[in-house]
């Protein structure tokens, strides 16, 4: 008998597989949900790090000062996990905590430890403001140096008390300002400069093209360096309580020795550091980072106050550092803070932090056109100049609904220039030959190894009268002047602040902090309302400065020969300034008094 296999029982159901989307999807969602309980944590734990750093100021205590090269008008760039503490105060933040001791019954008095005057002389003059604003509290204001230049003495005069170490210098000896000129270093290896400039004063391509400054750009920095040297004089006599006469005799004779500055009347006495602080004897000191994170508050306001920093030299597109030092800003980048701070509701007004000595035409016609976007949108914009807010950064300012200056500031500089650096000379001295092919008599206008033709040069100057004409427009509306007026203020000259505010450049003399009080006055914030500052360019994060640590480098900057850093910093700015629209408006070279 045959058996019968009987048949398998029936399977349960099974689910199908999961396939590889599923999976990825169930992986990414826990990775999500990791990471925001990361940054939830991250950010709580920050938060409650930054309460633990706001520390308390004890009663009857001194705010201690220390004043370097360092202080920067600009936030710097920095990480995600650095220590707050590693992020230095910028200028504004060391003055507003200056003017606030003033009234804080905690401070009993201020104690300055000056090692160099920050930056030009208008951050210098911002911070001696505060100084003076301090002291007239009545409270107790001491300054102490090791040595004291020009700019570090007038700041130190903005305390009351002034001492010097007993082995220390000070030298107040008058100003000085030295530009220079490549023409022989041209000539010897075959290389030539040939720019076209529109306006008289216009001498950014003078070292270039010549071996010394020409007529109207001496007339023009003798009156800068005179403007600046009055205030100087004027400011030291106040402090010291001498006339003017007594301070110009200082200079003219200056007492090197500490017993001779002693002797003279400019310090107070001769003292240590550590005698300078037996003066405080048993009182507190709270530092300057201390007292500022003790007034910082985490509570959220209703508006904002917008600062956008246009610090360095104005290039199209991104904003950036060039490999010979100092900053680069670019036209897309503070288009897109601008932006930003239109959508924002929050936001009341805006504060234009200029600190620039000009750059790309082109770059700045569109930072002008932001800035009437963004009064258009109903947000008014004020302009607060710093040591330089000259051809492109005042062309940036000029329609501003404000535009506030130091005494110090160097602005103005309403010009522009254009060109190139012919290399063909260089070219045949390396044995280097070439041959060109064209069409049309303006195919090699630019060309790098040839000078402007005389059509060339014409049709190229046509182009310069042109930009200088939108210029000078630009200026007139937004300063609500006749074209003519601005063109006798214009013409590529440079001026002090006090000189512009005598000429209609400026509105009013005053500092970052008056801007804000008066684009808190503009944008209608009730008087006695906080606001939050909201600061841009922001701090990088973490793995923003990572990436940018990692990109390539050129030859580091500290190996190179002062003079030489110096000479490819300027040409540097100059070429990057000239890209894209080829003109640029930008002021007479490298200008540092000291």
């Amino acid at each position: 008998m045959n058996e019968t296999t009987p048949p398998p029982p029936p399977r349960r159901p099974q689910k199908p597989p999961a396939t590889n989307k599923t999976a990825g999807r169930l992986i990414m969602g826990i990775a999500g949900f990791g990471l925001l309980a990361f940054v939830g944590l991250t950010v709580g734990a920050l938060l409650l790090a930054r309460q633990e750093w706001a520390p308390t100021v004890s009663s009857d205590s001194f705010l201690e000062l220390h004043v370097g090269g360092d202080i920067s008008d600009a936030p710097e760039e920095g990480g995600l996990f650095m220590d707050p503490n590693d992020f230095p105060p910028i200028l504004t933040e060391v003055t507003a905590a200056v003017r606030r001791a003033a009234t804080d019954e905690r401070i009993k008095g201020l104690y300055v430890e000056i090692d160099a005057a920050p930056g030009g002389w208008s951050s210098t003059q911002e911070l001696r403001d505060a100084l003076v604003a301090f002291g007239e509290s009545g409270k107790p204001c001491y300054a102490f140096a090791n040595a004291l230049d020009n700019k570090a003495y007038y700041l130190a005069t903005g305390c009351k008390e002034i001492y010097l170490a007993p082995a220390g210098l000070l030298l107040v000896n008058g100003l000085s300002a030295t530009t220079s000129y490549y023409l022989g270093t041209f000539e010897k290896i075959g290389v030539q400069g040939s720019f076209e400039h529109v306006g008289d004063f216009k001498s950014a391509i003078e070292p270039y093209q010549r071996t010394g400054p020409s007529d109207p750009a001496s007339e023009a920095m003798d009156m800068l360096i005179g403007g600046l040297y009055d205030q100087m004089v004027a400011g030291i006599a106040t402090g010291r309580a001498v006339t003017p006469e007594q301070v110009q005799a200082w200079v003219d004779n200056p007492p090197i020795t500490g017993e001779a500055a002693l002797a003279a009347g400019m310090i107070n006495g001769l003292k240590y550091r550590d005698e300078v602080a037996d003066a405080m004897a048993g009182e507190e000191r709270t530092g300057l980072g201390s007292y500022i994170k003790s007034n910082s508050s985490l509570l959220p306001k209703s508006k904002k106050i917008a600062v956008i920093h246009v610090e360095g030299t104005i290039i199209d597109g991104e904003s950036g550092s060039p490999f010979f030092g100092g900053r680069m800003v670019g036209d897309q980048t503070v288009a897109e803070y601008f932006e930003d701070i239109r959508e924002d509701e929050e936001v009341a007004a805006v504060v234009l932090r200029v600190n620039s000595p000009g750059g790309s035409g082109l770059a700045s016609d569109n930072m002008w056109r932001e800035v009437e976007r963004t009064k258009a949108a109903g947000k008014p914009v004020v302009v607060s100049m710093g040591d330089y807010a000259a051809s492109g950064g005042y062309y940036i300012s000029a329609g501003a609904d404000r535009i506030l200056a130091e005494p110090g500031t160097i602005t103005g500089s309403i010009g522009v220039f254009g060109g190139k650096i012919a290399l063909g000379g260089a070219y045949e001295k390396l044995g280097i030959t070439s041959h060109t092919w064209q069409r049309g008599q303006m195919a090699n206008i630019f060309s790098e190894l040839t000078v402007f033709s005389d059509p060339e040069r014409a049709k190229f100057r046509e182009f310069l009268e042109g930009f200088y004409g939108v210029f000078l427009d630009r200026v007139a509306t937004g300063r609500k002047m006749e074209k003519e007026k601005v063109h006798e203020v214009a013409q590529g000259r440079v001026w002090t602040g006090q000189q512009a505010l005598e000429r209609g450049l400026v509105d009013e003399l005053g500092g970052l902090e008056r801007a804000l009080v008066v684009a808190r006055e503009l944008g209608n914030v009730p008087e006695g309302e906080e606001v939050d500052i909201l600061r841009l360019p922001r701090q990088k994060t973490f793995f923003e400065q990572i990436a940018e640590d990692m990109q390539p480098q050129a030859v580091a900057p500290e190996l190179m020969l002062p003079g030489v850093r110096e000479a490819w910093s300027q040409f540097e700015a100059v070429s990057r300034a000239l890209e894209g629209s080829g003109v640029a408006a930008m002021m007479p070279g490298v200008v540092e008094v000291r």
